[in-house]
């Protein structure tokens, strides 16, 4: 029996799930397409490869969820997942379906950027509107003010939005210092009072070694350690607040030989709480399906992707 990119099963458990995966897809893939390099991957930040993008012309990625809930069979649906990228590799726009109280609810994601690549605008779609993020950038890109505004679209025109008014919500400020092997960010409120200092501590190589992220004013701290593997890459990110024995939040990234992601398991309190798994095209490398199961129930959500849409290929009608 023959199988393409986009054929995979649900198994019983994700252990013989994710051994079938890797006999299915062997394939040696050159490139990465998803940008993990932060620790972003499926987070609410773009996390694509701006180059890889950029060098496929991709416009489009599109996927439609299937469900399994525990003891139930398959069910498809139209709701959707949805990225678009400019001709620079930034993206653009994320959007995706989920049923609603009474109708489909639609939630989007919109960027902007500067030439420089540098983003201005972010957003993401709440009832009749948006909350928009603007960030200001140093000479070295760096972001210096954050400014949170409620916008208000009473027409829900929620993918190409008509904004009738903005309201000012919040005002940040930022300074940085930097050390030998240090990064220091201070973050300032709307009354310009220091009340955050982030610190970054890079090893002798320059890998991002742990973040500290002390409060100024109550002292509590957060602290995130990086592991990575022997290609440099994060395998582990443990963040624990102030002396507790238990992680407040885990994450477990895993890779193939050629650094794609194929996993992301996220514990909270120490329990395993969401697992990703990334199937690629064995032809293109390209995305071919995105497993989510949520721990506790063992329901499953399939994103089963399209060909991506190109910028210079005319989309079939």
């Amino acid at each position: 029996m023959g199988y393409t990119g986009r054929d995979f099963y649900i198994c019983r458990s994700m252990t013989k799930c994710s051994l079938f995966i890797l006999l299915l897809f062997p394939f040696a893939l050159s490139a990465q397409l998803l940008d993990n390099s932060q620790g972003l991957a499926f987070t609410d930040a773009p996390f694509f490869n701006t180059q890889f993008v950029k060098a496929s012309k991709i416009k489009s990625i599109k996927g439609e969820y299937t469900f399994k809930k525990q003891g139930d069979v398959l069910r498809e649906s139209k709701y959707v997942y949805v990225f678009s990228f400019d001709t620079l590799g930034n993206l653009l726009q994320h959007y995706e379906t989920a049923k609603g109280d009474l109708v489909t609810d639609t939630t989007v994601r919109l960027y902007d950027y500067t030439n420089k690549g540098w983003m201005v605008r972010s957003r993401i779609s709440q009832k009749k509107g948006f909350l928009s993020t603007y960030y200001t950038h140093d000479e070295k890109g760096r972001v210096i003010k954050e400014e949170v505004y409620r916008d208000i679209d009473t027409m829900h025109s929620i993918l190409d939005p008509v904004i009738e008014r903005s309201l000012l919500w919040n005002t940040e400020t930022m300074q940085y210092e930097e050390y030998e092997g240090q990064f220091r960010k201070k973050v300032f409120n709307s009354y310009g009072n220091q009340y955050l200092e982030i610190t970054r501590y890079y090893d002798s190589i320059g890998l991002l070694n742990r973040i500290e992220e002390l409060f100024t004013i109550t002292r509590n701290k957060l602290t995130t350690h990086f592991t990575y593997s022997d290609k440099g890459l994060i395998e582990r990110m443990t963040t624990v607040r102030n002396l507790d024995s238990i992680p407040l939040s885990e994450v477990i990234f895993a890779y193939d030989e050629f650094g794609n992601l194929q996993s992301k398991k996220e514990y909270k309190n120490g329990v395993f709480t969401t697992e990703y798994q990334v199937i690629y095209s064995g032809l293109t490398g390209l995305l071919s399906s995105i497993l989510i199961r949520e721990v506790s129930s063992n329901f499953i959500s399939i994103i089963r992707f399209e060909e991506p849409e190109f910028w210079d290929r005319p989309k079939q009608n």
